[in-house]
């Protein structure tokens, strides 16, 4: 039991607080699970985008990457007040998903109807998305966002199809990530809530700034959008599904990484158990 829990702790990393750094590239995560954090290279006092406190990363091995993938749950079927737009009746319990649910409400401090007024237009109704890509606007009305480049052993997460290109850090609270609540529904034959974990094998370069509040959420997680402009050999399809073919990315079963025995320290591939 020490073991496993030892693994699981490097797996999901510390708690860290994640800053869109002015330099093109942030570090790897530090040696070790409790100092993993990307290197701020602005001087002391320099302004600073809002903090994401839930952002767990894991040394920077690329051994650390072991490919798998979860279980399909069961399709969703009931949903709240029969509209799929709603999200289920129930929300996930199990993880890895639960955990990111804490303290969210479906609607924020708004009813039901003042939620689909707000956010909702058209016959039949169609959810509206924030400007600017869901990223925070600056006083200048701007976009808050720069390029990161993510290295080896980063992880990720999604919650949607991998056909899409937009990703977070690895455990941002599913209310920072400002969603619709239809988001944890279960498509058929998809993993809960259409919920993956993705490892960074090889480095590669996003847009990362702070989520705008949207869908009656507070938003202000750390949001990662893929540019073409970073990778031109994926022209205009680049998207999470280019990322898992061309080996930027693995995608990984968290329950069944933590159950791995611990891979060697100087292997320098990912270990498949």
């Amino acid at each position: 039991m020490k073991r496993r829990r030892w693994l699981f702790a490097v797996l999901s990393g510390a708690t860290l607080v994640f800053f869109p750094a002015t330099a093109h590239e942030v570090a790897a995560p530090a040696a070790t699970a409790h100092a993993a954090a990307p290197v701020d290279e602005r001087p002391r006092g320099a302004d600073r985008s809002p903090r994401d406190a839930s952002q767990p990363q894991p040394p920077p091995s690329r051994d650390l990457c072991r490919p798998g993938t979860p279980p399909s749950a069961p399709k969703t079927t009931q949903y709240y007040d029969h509209n799929p737009q709603l999200g289920p009746v129930q929300f996930p319990t199990a993880g890895p998903v639960g955990p990111l649910l804490a303290g969210y409400q479906r609607f924020g401090a708004l009813t039901e109807s003042q939620f689909l007024a707000q956010y909702t237009s058209g016959n039949p109704p169609t959810y509206g998305y924030p400007p600017a890509s869901g990223f925070v606007l600056g006083p200048d009305g701007r976009p808050i966002r720069q390029a990161q480049t993510l290295l080896t052993g980063y992880r990720l997460d999604r919650f949607g199809f991998p056909g899409g290109a937009f990703l977070a850090p690895l455990g941002t609270p599913f209310g920072s990530r400002s969603l619709t609540p239809q988001s944890l529904n279960t498509p058929a034959d998809a993993l809960l809530a259409n919920y993956h974990v993705y490892c960074v094998v090889r480095p590669f370069t996003v847009d990362s700034g702070p989520i705008a509040p949207w869908f009656a959420q507070p938003g202000m997680g750390t949001q990662f959008q893929l540019n073409p402009a970073y990778l031109p050999q994926a022209g205009a399809t680049l998207n999470v599904t280019w990322l898992l073919q061309n080996g930027y990315l693995v995608e990984e079963n968290l329950e069944q990484a933590a159950a791995c025995p611990a891979p060697p320290r100087r292997s320098e591939t990912p270990v498949v158990c």
